[in-house]
Order: structure tokens, then sequence, then C-alpha cells
């Protein structure tokens, strides 16, 4: 096959890839490797059977986000799975991904249910920084324990954060998930990354198969580059939004010690002190405070 030339740069971690390779339809078994690389390493059993419930569409782009998860799938004992992708946060997505697992577990519960027809929500975050300080191992799994015996109190919490800047290859992952984060840290050296991984495990050559349909696919290709362009714009409106509230915060509290100088100056006149040390006291000038 004919590879695209000018996919150096090609940035695996690219929602509408993503979604292309874990929620496309007949992609469920990448899907499941990934998910039971992640449970095995964290010593959970493995699943058999994974439904997609967000399938990808070929049309979807960065404004067409309903769902509040990259990925969203369901096993054949119940148990939800969400996977979201994350390139650039801080410390607040921990309760971000809080919200996520909360929103997808009461979500599951219909009308004329009662609590213990709830079912688990296995959250599986994939982050491209650094989320939790003072851990340096890449993989973190988390869920609701006694304090001093570790019992768990149940099943239906567990969160995973895949941190991908703290991978390095010498690691103590198991081996499938070593694999997993190779190939997501890839970026612009995914060819030699991938000639490695196709030779020691058969799902990785087809994710590389997967990935050579897409990079040839010129709307597959024009949705990832779309998709890249967007995301980018909405991250620059989103700090533009930023600075815009944290400078209208500026100029409220510059306005309101402004306005409490007046106020004070008024109250020393009222009182009949002297100008100039009204003047010195609050930096407004004799003038100013003449007219108040």
């Amino acid at each position: 096959m004919e590879l695209r030339q000018n996919n150096k740069n090609f940035n695996v971690l690219n929602d509408y890839f993503m979604r292309y390779m874990f929620a496309k339809e007949g992609h469920e078994h990448i899907l499941k490797n990934l998910i039971n690389s992640v449970r095995i390493d964290s010593n959970q059993e493995p699943f058999e059977y994974i439904e997609v419930l967000n399938t990808f569409n070929l049309k979807e782009n960065v404004f067409d986000k309903e769902s509040i998860a990259d990925v969203k799938a369901k096993t054949k004992s119940g148990e939800t799975i969400i996977i979201e992708i994350q390139r650039i946060g801080n410390h607040s997505f921990i309760y971000r991904s809080l919200y996520y697992w909360a929103k997808n577990y009461f979500t599951n519960l219909k009308s004329k249910d009662i609590y213990s027809d709830l079912t688990p929500v296995i959250s599986i975050n994939i982050l491209d920084f650094n989320l939790i300080k003072g851990i340096d191992k890449p993989h973190s799994c988390y869920f609701i324990k006694e304090l001093e015996t570790n019992h768990i109190l149940t099943n239906h919490l567990e969160i995973h954060f895949l941190e991908l800047k703290k991978f390095a290859t010498n690691n103590n992952l198991y081996e499938g998930l070593s694999d997993w984060f190779e190939f997501l840290n890839s970026k612009n050296k995914l060819e030699d990354t991938m000639e490695i991984l196709v030779k020691k495990n058969p799902i990785m050559k087809e994710v590389y198969d997967e990935y050579n349909k897409f990079v040839n696919s010129n709307d597959l290709y024009n949705g990832y580059s779309n998709y890249e362009r967007d995301y980018f714009n909405v991250l620059m409106l989103n700090e533009e939004r930023i600075k815009g509230i944290e400078e209208g915060i500026k100029k409220g509290i510059e306005q309101g010690i402004e306005q409490e100088k007046y106020s004070l100056a008024r109250n020393m006149k009222n009182k009949n002190m002297d100008l100039n040390l009204i003047s010195e006291l609050t930096g407004l000038s004799i003038e100013k405070i003449e007219k108040l």
C-alpha cells in the first residue's frame, strides 16, 4: 500500500482518529484489547465481549461531541466503560473525570429502577500531560477503599489514568499495555515504533493496518485535518475567553479600588480633615477632592 507522504507529524491522539480506531463498527476487538490490557495491568478480570455505544461517524467533527466521552462501551455483564483522550490539561481534570463517571453512573438508573440496579462504570483516561503529582507510575487505578484495611467498598467506581508523559520503556507495566503506551506516545516516530510493535503483538499489526487505511483515505484524512484545525481553534477561543475573564476581573478590581478611594476621601472631607492629608492618604489630587 502506497502511504501518504505528509503524515510524518501525524498525531494518533487526534480525537477523530482515536474514535475511528476504537469506536468504528468492526473495531470492537481493538477496543477490547486496550480495555483488557488496562484491566490486566491493575489485576482485574478481562472482558470477553465489548459493545460500542457511540460508534464512529465519518462526518463527525469537534463541534458534534454530544457524548461526554470519546468512546463509550458496554460489557456483556452490564459494566459501562468510558474512554476519554485529553491532550492538554491540569489538576482539575481529576474533578472532570469524576463528573464524567458520575454522569454515566446515574444515567444507568432508569425511572422505575431501584438503586441495586445500578451497574459499575469504568473510566479510562488517556492523558498527554502529567496529572498526579508525587506518583511516577504511568498507569494508576482508583477504587473506593477503606483507609486502614484497604477493603474495597464497591467495584462500581473504577477510574484509570494513563499518563503518557510518565511512560518509559523500562517499566513494570503488563506488556500488552506497555505496547499501547508505545503506540499512543509515538507521534512523529510512529513508523519506527510500529515496525517493532507489529512483530511482537498481533493486535498492533491490525492497528497499523487500520492506521494505513486511515491516512490513505481522503475522506478520513480530511476529517482528521479538519478536527486538528478546529481543535486548536477551540483551544485558542477558550484561552481568549479565559484571558478576557481575567482581564475583566482585573479591571473590576481596579475600578473597585478607585471607587473606594473616592468614597474614603468623601468621608474624610465630610469630617473636615485637611485636604493635603486626604490627598496623601488616598492618592487623589486636591482638585478632585474639592469636587467631592
